[in-house]
Parts: C-alpha cells; sequence; structure tokens
C-alpha cells in the first residue's frame, strides 16, 4: 500500500509496532519485574507524548496497593525539582532517547545515584547508555508527530504494569498471557478498521476546520489519548486545540460553547455515560460535538465507534480515530502533515 505522506504511513504501522514491541520486549519486561526490585515510590518522567505516556503509567500503577506513584515533566522536575525519597525509582521516557530535558534530569539522578529505567525507540540513545535498566519500543523509525511510538509505549507499559502486579499478588497469573492476547486483538482491530475509519475521518476534517478551537474531552486512562489528540491537532491541523478532563468541564470550560467550538469527547469504562451527557449538551448550546465510542447505542451520524475493550486499555483504540481526524484536516487545508513549520521531531534545545 502506498501512502502520500510519512504521518499516514506512520498511523497505518502502528499494528505492526505494538506487535514487534510485545515479541521483542517479553524476555526483558520479564527479567526486569522477576529479577530487579521495584521500589514502591515510582515517578514518571517525559515530554510531550512521553508525558502523556506517563500520566498513563500513572492511572495504571496506582492501582496496585502500597504503591506510591507520580508523573511529572521533566521540564519542570529540571526546574522545580521535588522532594525525591531515597528510596524512588524513576522511569524516564522519550521516544528518541535524546529529549533534552529527560537526558538533563537523568544525568543529575545518577549524580545522586538514583535507579533510573527507561523507555525508548532507540537502543543507541543518550537516555538508554545512562540508565540502570533500558526497555525498548520496536516501532522503526518514526519521521513525523509521534504515532506509533506512543502507542507501542502504552502498550509496553500496560504489560509491565500487569506484570507487576501479578509479583505482587494483585492478579492472577493467567492476566500473563491474557494481557499479551489482549494487546494482539488491539492491534488486529486497528489494522482491520483503519481504512473505515479513515473514510470517517476523511468526512469530519471539514469539521474541524471550520472550527476556531478544538477540546478533547476524556477522563481516567484516555486522558492520555485526549492529550496526544490535541497535541497532533496543534502540530498538524494548526488549530487551537486543548484537553480537558471531562469532569472540569462544567467548571468553566463550558463557557466557551459557541457555534466555532469543537468539542471531541471520548466516552467509554465508568465515565461513559457522564461523557455522553456532555457531547449531547455541547449541541444543545450551539457548540459541535463529536463523541468516539465504544457504545454504539450512543452514537449518532458524525461520531465514531471503537470496539469495547477493556477501560485500561482503551487509549489504544481512542488515540487512532484522533490521529486521522488531525491528519485529514490537514490535508483539508492544504497543508503537508510531514512539515512542521517551526518544531523539529527531536527537541534538543530548551
Amino acid at each position: 500500500m502506498s501512502f502520500r505522506h510519512n504521518l499516514l504511513k506512520e498511523i497505518y504501522e502502528q499494528p505492526k509496532a505494538i506487535i514487534d514491541t510485545l515479541a521483542k520486549s517479553h524476555d526483558k519486561v520479564r527479567s526486569l519485574v522477576h529479577d530487579k526490585p521495584m521500589e514502591d515510590r515510582i515517578i514518571f518522567i517525559g515530554m510531550g507524548s512521553s508525558y502523556f505516556a506517563s500520566i498513563y503509567a500513572k492511572y495504571l500503577f496506582s492501582n496496585l496497593p502500597k504503591m506510591n506513584v507520580d508523573a511529572i515533566s521533566a521540564a519542570e522536575f529540571l526546574h522545580y525539582i521535588p522532594y525525591v525519597e531515597d528510596k524512588t525509582l524513576i522511569f524516564a521516557m522519550s521516544q528518541s532517547g535524546e529529549s533534552i530535558e529527560t537526558v538533563k534530569v537523568v544525568k543529575e539522578l545518577k549524580k545522586k545515584s538514583f535507579q533510573v529505567w527507561c523507555i525508548t525507540n532507540s537502543a543507541i540513545s543518550n537516555l538508554a547508555t545512562l540508565s540502570d535498566e533500558a526497555l525498548l519500543t520496536y516501532a522503526g523509525e518514526e519521521k513525523c508527530s509521534a504515532t506509533k511510538t506512543f502507542l507501542a509505549t502504552i502498550a509496553l507499559l500496560y504489560v509491565f504494569w500487569i506484570k507487576s502486579g501479578i509479583k505482587r499478588g494483585y492478579f492472577p497469573d493467567e492476566h500473563d498471557k491474557k494481557a499479551t492476547r489482549k494487546l494482539a486483538r488491539m492491534a488486529r482491530i486497528i489494522a482491520d478498521r483503519l481504512d473505515l475509519w479513515n473514510d470517517l475521518c476523511r468526512g469530519l476534517a471539514s469539521r474541524v476546520n471550520n472550527a476556531n478551537s478544538l477540546i478533547v474531552l476524556s477522563r481516567g486512562y484516555n486522558l492520555c489519548a485526549a492529550l496526544q489528540g490535541s497535541l497532533l491537532f496543534k502540530e498538524v491541523s494548526k488549530i487551537h486545540a486543548e484537553a480537558v478532563m471531562g469532569g472540569d468541564f462544567r467548571h468553566g470550560p463550558i463557557e466557551l460553547t459557541n457555534p466555532k467550538l469543537l468539542i471531541i469527547s471520548l466516552a467509554a469504562g465508568r465515565t461513559k455515560q457522564l461523557m455522553h451527557r456532555i457531547a449531547k449538551e455541547v449541541k444543545t448550546l450551539g457548540g459541535d460535538s463529536i463523541l468516539i465510542t465504544d457504545d454504539k447505542s450512543i452514537i449518532t451520524d458524525g461520531d465514531i465507534l471503537v470496539d469495547k475493550i477493556d477501560e485500561p486499555l482503551s487509549p489504544i483504540l481512542f488515540t487512532v480515530p484522533l490521529e486521522l481526524i488531525a491528519y485529514n484536516s490537514a490535508i483539508l487545508k492544504g497543508r503537508n502533515p510531514d512539515s512542521p513549520q517551526y518544531m523539529s521531531k527531536i527537541t534538543r534545545i530548551e
């Protein structure tokens, strides 16, 4: 299959990135979980998409008993260093392994003999070299805005969480194989749905381009998907976009509602109905809204239906339509989604 742009090609490569990462990182994840002591205090750090993955990790690991987990922007950590106890594991993430703030933080922490583990897509990067342990994603070279490396990182974190929960006695042993099967199913679903979703998102692109501003609403695990989507809209569609937690919408952001505001609401899991209610209310108030959900009973024309899956895994599915909407809105505007105007793929300057 040929692609006009690298961004679309890399979106379509995401199923393979997930499968390859699961297969090639399995032994390393298992050895880390079983052979290395993991502290009860973990701080996940990163920048951009890697910081969003850190937020996802915080939601996951906070479910494990007796664990104290936080997610902090590497840039904030660097200049506003929080108190870090001696027995703290720093988990640094950077797809390139070269993000300037993340690398600087790790260098400082290693001077103080802190234990640092990382997730990166490059085995020869500074981050991989500096860290005590490196988990690799096997997404292949990524030339454009983060897509396949982000989903590969999410998948890797999910497996790491499941294995950690089993070791601590929180999950039964059979959850290990179930996790692998579920992620393989996610990859198949994405591969099977990409063409359909791309057609749907091509039709939704004009609604993005007709808006002056865009809000991606979510709750829980899907906050990372909303953040990732809003970043892509900024990078690729060149539209002001932000991620807002659904519970915060009526505490101020609702006042922005107008015909030129587009709300994309991610509705899954325990807060699905609350997110659906907001999407309907925005339309009642004169705004525009798109619902992305796994519940076919609540969708209307112009919404996107994804397959039903356990809520902790839902960001893997919910992220892809957001990527495709951003890509297609850029194409409709006549923009090249592969060529950012000001940013670079690897941020080397603070």
